[in-house]
């Protein structure tokens, strides 16, 4: 089994930056009437989202509630492919004969 070695959560400022940016150039397609949900997310939404995360999201707040807890890294192989380096928060609970839950998220 790899290590675990601890893990804090820090983004660059560069990639928010960037990622302010493609916010502000997004342009949107027009949208079929009546389409509701048959289509995808209703526009109405996708712009309400982008301009939410463009000027209302701190990523640092989430940051620091991210990083409150036991945060690791550790890599998983997987024969014929390369190894998968995972991060994780391992949060034990009081709670008797608990059900362990495992979220997964991608990376890129």
């Amino acid at each position: 089994m790899a290590p675990l070695t601890p893990y804090t959560v820090a983004v660059p400022e560069e990639r928010l930056r960037k990622l302010r940016a493609r916010l502000e150039l997004a342009e949107f397609p027009d949208e079929l009437d009546a389409a509701g949900w048959d289509y995808g997310a209703p526009l109405a939404d996708i712009k309400r989202l982008t301009a939410y995360w463009k000027d209302n999201f701190n990523w640092r707040n989430q940051e620091e509630d991210i990083n409150k807890f036991p945060n690791f890294q550790t890599e998983i192989q997987i024969d014929g492919f390369v190894a998968l380096k995972i991060h994780f928060i391992h949060q034990k609970t009081n709670t008797p004969n608990a059900i362990p839950l495992l979220f997964c998220h991608g990376s890129f």
